[in-house]
């Protein structure tokens, strides 16, 4: 699907022609992370933004106790199965992600009644875009519409993270269903990861698109990589803990202290260590940024963290470089770095939206010159969070 709009004229049509009149449609977003990078496990700032492009569920109840699960993305035949079949990690199929919404709602709320649901979605998969968390928290919101129970929207943030780490047995942190229920028009969320404290930061439409650019590199390493860097920040928290007792996490490493007891660690270490305390002060530059309706701060502070990845935290690599390189050479691009774990995957920039139609031209062919890869810019809008559509 070409954008937000075209999903739903494509919902309704299909409304008219296929579903009866009990059939209601619920709309989540994906989301990308645009500055914090590698600081949620370290306890620092994330600035994540709810993207236009998400998930759409069309969800149908039936009174026999069974579930019958239908994807355009995913084509071939309905994954049926009874209600009270639900298991964890059960099979690993597309459908997992719902069942684990429908097999938590049912411990937390008790009866669910049977369901069709049909599932569309404009969101890229497998591309650091969270399209697992919009699939999820789009089930939740809409079965809590259709129950017509008024759930908080923090239990529906744990009820989502559950379904992914409970039922189908990935491990991860609640950041993504957070940012998509928590998601508001022309605002970017500012997200401690230590108080839980929430703040939304204006990034308006008409002065920023999102561009998303795929390597064509997989992220093969992306896995074992990031756990290391977990334990390599652990690690150097555990020694500068003993230092410095007063220390929370590794995000509230200041610069002083650093720098008085780098020698304890190993060369290693100081890069991871170097990172994260320098990210932390980008995201402070690039917060008070936004407020005074800088965007050019803000973009820097992107295209800097850029650089950190790539020298300090070392999970970049030649194609994400180039990428990044091809998107800074166009006018009215702010800044771009690698987003999600890196080792392959994506880039992510912010333009100004008169920039898109060169830019869309640009980056691509910059891109295959410089790595003989083809690339193609996907453009989002900061958008809002978990939503019902009228099919009328």
């Amino acid at each position: 699907m070409g954008s937000h709009l075209s999903l739903l004229d494509a919902t309704r049509a299909l409304r008219e022609t296929s579903f009866p009149d009990s059939a209601r449609a619920f709309f989540a977003p994906g989301r990308a992370n645009l500055l914090g990078a590698h600081l949620d496990y370290n306890g620092g700032v994330v600035m994540p933004v709810a993207l236009s492009k998400g998930t759409c569920a069309i969800l149908v109840p039936r009174s026999d106790g069974r579930l019958r699960f239908v994807s355009a993305n995913f084509p071939g035949e309905p994954i049926e199965l009874a209600l009270d079949a639900l298991r964890p990690q059960r099979e690993e199929v597309w459908s997992s992600y719902l069942e684990g919404a429908i097999y938590l709602a049912q411990q937390e709320w008790g009866e669910v009644p049977g369901l069709d649901i049909y599932v569309d979605a404009d969101l890229p998969m497998a591309r650091g875009l969270s399209s697992s968390a919009s699939v999820q928290c789009v089930a939740l919101f809409g079965l809590a519409r259709l129950l017509g129970r008024e759930v908080p929207v923090q239990e529906l943030i744990q009820l989502a993270h559950r379904s992914e780490t409970e039922y189908v047995g990935v491990q991860c942190g609640v950041l993504d269903p957070m940012a998509v229920f928590l998601g508001q028009p022309d605002r970017l969320m500012h997200y401690d990861c230590f108080t839980g404290e929430v703040e939304h930061l204006p990034l308006p439409a008409d002065q920023v698109a999102i561009a998303v650019m795929d390597s064509g590199v997989k992220r093969e390493l992306a896995g074992s990589a990031f756990n290391e860097r977990v334990q390599e920040c652990a690690s150097s928290f555990a020694v500068l803990k003993q230092q410095i007792p007063e220390l929370g996490c590794l995000a509230h490493l200041r610069r002083e202290d650093f720098e008085a007891h780098r020698g304890l660690l190993s060369a290693v270490q100081q890069r991871r260590c170097e990172h994260v305390v320098s990210e932390v002060a980008r995201t402070e530059q690039a917060s008070a940024g936004l407020r005074a309706g800088r965007l050019d701060v803000f973009g820097a502070a992107m295209t800097a963290a850029h650089a950190s990845l790539r020298r300090d935290y070392e999970v970049s690599t030649p194609e994400l470089d180039a990428l990044v390189e091809a998107a800074l050479a166009v006018d009215g691009c702010y800044g771009s770095r690698l987003t999600g774990a890196g080792f392959g995957g994506c880039t992510v920039a912010v333009l100004h939206p008169d920039a898109i139609a060169g830019f869309s031209e640009e980056v691509p062919r910059r891109y295959r010159e410089a790595t003989g890869r083809d690339t193609e810019v996907m453009i989002f809008r900061p958008a809002g969070g978990p939503a019902e559509w009228s099919l009328d």
